[in-house]
């Protein structure tokens, strides 16, 4: 196969792409932790990292509020749909969302240029007017990211549609080489600016790497736009709803911000720290899956295969459940060493290391909710039902708020990771209660009796995980970053083995499977001891 041929092949089940965008993002996840290990070393916990990460807020805000609803519940089955029905309708949707994308997103992109002064202030008021000026520059730049990003989710939509997921999975690394490469020479040159130009560069190679494959995929651009588009009006509808829940979302991430804005120097970016840790196993297993299975849901939907339809998503909550849960156990002892090798380099002091330990910590307690959250939202948007997420992340939100209001005085900046777990709980078990009744057999019972030998082989696994840490340290001198990855890799192995015994032992079948692909596949237990294993 010609390497034009891997990036434009089509992937053709669930699992192989949710294979591809997972090591792909693992690899994304690596250079992240590299990018905050660099970011870490220079700067430390203080004031110049406070302003970086509050200058993404502004342009965050502004892209995930005009365009990224549209993409992730109303582009991907709109336009499979119409290429179903007319392939040239279907491509003059894209140029039509195209170039209003390009419009939208350069004109605000202009205003809140002017206004970022006074936006800020409002985010963040407890920063000084030397941190705030600095954040103002930097917000400036990184107004140019959201234009790149936002053509760069049009021909992600394309590709997924098209089942494409090689080039769409490759785009974040792009994105992270680009702020690496700010980091290592743009602001060894230009100062703080050079971090914001980096994020920049980024974003044009999370478009650019992508057009090859989207282009390939049929897209021809071509300057014209018209409103008559049936398919554009459809997507508008879902986004009004959509766009509502991301303003909560966006709201939320601002009150976050304002509050650690008053909880001392460097808790911005602490709390950006392990929020990115966190989402580490978040982006390796449950998005990949989330992105992978959403285009099937929606075909299902659009088809009115209702059996199917459960069946699937059980199966794709199933396969999360068997890799999360373990992977958060692991990740929440292995904690410590994580972040003492991605941040506690250079500037980045044991007290900022100390409370972004504890911050992760809480963090990790609402994982497992967030990565079946990603799914069942998936459900819903396949449903074009956007009104009743909304209603219920409204009420997450308010409780999560409320939590890191209440207990801010005591945890200082963990107390908004406490918010961020409490009110993605509420969000999951809510919604996951309302979609159970519209989609027949998406009850949890079915799930019951492998989650409950995953969590079983989870705290078996973490325990001795945590034990393993203990003995190894006798040996090891943990001052020594060699030695400190000798401690928590091999803890980690020996707890990842004895999660993949104990689920093999109560006959498991993602891990027979597991055991099958590594070539052991005649490996199988003595028939007595299986009948045990299965008898009630």
């Amino acid at each position: 196969m010609t390497l034009n041929g891997l990036f434009n092949h089509k992937t053709k089940s669930v699992i192989a792409a949710a294979g591809i965008l997972a090591l792909a993002g693992l690899l994304s996840r690596i250079l992240g932790f590299g990018r905050n290990a660099l970011l870490a070393y220079f700067y430390g916990a203080g004031d110049i990292l406070d302003a970086y990460f509050l200058a993404f807020r502004l342009p965050d805000f502004v892209f995930n509020l005009l365009f990224f609803g549209a993409f992730s519940v109303g582009f991907v089955p709109v336009f499979i749909k119409l290429k179903n029905e007319n392939k040239a309708s279907a491509w003059r949707l894209v140029n039509d969302l195209l170039n209003l994308t390009l419009g939208v997103f350069i004109l605000f992109s202009a205003v809140f240029f002017v206004l970022a002064p006074w936006i800020l202030r409002l985010i963040a008021p407890g920063f000084d007017p030397e941190k705030m000026a600095l954040a103002v520059k930097l917000s400036r730049i990184i107004f140019l990211q959201p234009i790149f990003l936002g053509v760069s989710m049009i021909f992600s939509g394309i590709l997924q549609s098209s089942h494409k997921f090689l080039s769409y999975a490759l785009a974040p690394i792009f994105y992270n080489l680009g702020i690496i490469f700010g980091i290592l020479f743009f602001a060894q040159r230009f100062g703080p600016t050079g971090l914001a130009w980096g994020v920049v560069l980024g974003a044009f190679l999370h478009m650019l790497s992508q057009y090859p494959a989207a282009k390939a995929s049929g897209f021809f651009y071509k300057p014209v736009f018209s409103f008559r588009q049936k398919g554009l009006r459809r997507i508008f509808k879902i986004i009004i709803p959509r766009s509502a829940s991301l303003i909560l979302a966006q709201t939320n991430l601002l009150v976050m911000a304002a509050i650690a804005s008053f909880l001392g120097s460097g808790r911005v970016a602490i709390f950006n720290f392990a929020t990115d840790l966190n989402s580490s196993i978040f982006g390796v297993v449950a998005v990949p899956l989330g992105v992978a299975v959403f285009p099937l849901f929606a075909e299902y939907v659009s088809k009115g295969k209702m059996e199917e339809l459960s069946k699937t998503a059980l199966n794709t909550l199933r396969q999360l459940l068997f890799v999360i849960i373990p992977a958060t156990v692991l990740f929440f002892v292995l904690r410590a060493q994580i972040v003492r090798l991605t941040l506690g380099y250079g500037k980045f002091g044991w007290v900022d290391t100390v409370l972004t330990i504890q911050t992760l910590g809480w963090l990790l307690a609402g994982l497992v909710f967030q990565g079946i959250l990603a799914i069942v939202m998936r459900l819903f948007f396949a449903f074009e039902d956007i009104k009743t997420t909304f209603w219920v992340l409204l009420c997450g939100i308010l409780v999560g708020l409320g939590v890191s209001l209440a207990l801010a005085p005591t945890l200082n900046v963990s107390a908004l990771a406490v918010g961020v777990s409490a009110g993605t709980i509420f969000d999951t078990l809510i919604l996951y209660a309302i979609i159970s009744k519209r989609v027949k057999g998406l009850g949890f019972s079915g799930l019951a009796r492998p989650v409950g030998v995953f969590i079983l082989g989870a705290a078996a696994a973490g325990l001795i995980s945590h034990y393993a840490l203990y003995f190894l340290d006798r040996f090891l001198d943990t001052h020594k970053v060699l030695h400190l990855i000798i401690q928590g890799g091999l803890a980690g192995l020996v707890g990842a083995l004895v999660y993949l015994l104990i689920t093999f032992l109560f006959n498991i079948q993602e891990t027979k499977e597991l055991v099958a692909k590594c070539g052991f596949g005649r490996l199988s237990l003595p028939d007595v001891l299986e009948d045990e294993i299965r008898r009630p």
